[in-house]
């Protein structure tokens, strides 16, 4: 099983924190609103996480507005 790494997000005055691993093709991102997983494609990990995380911020920071 690989090893978990980690990633954070600035948005706005708030900073969003995950980890990360690559089980069998496919990201897991674990953050603080649960667990997802996405297709990595041609993309590395840890962009494909970034990109995700920061998503999912902003969706999140957006749903408390």
């Amino acid at each position: 099983m690989a090893m978990w790494e980690f990633v954070e997000v600035a948005l706005g005055p708030s900073t969003y924190r995950g980890r990360f691993r690559v089980e069998g093709g496919r990201l897991v991102l674990e953050w603080g609103g649960g667990r997802v997983t996405e297709w990595l494609g041609m993309l590395k990990p840890d962009i494909v996480a970034t990109m995700l995380l920061k998503k999912l911020a902003t969706w999140m920071a957006a749903a408390a507005a």
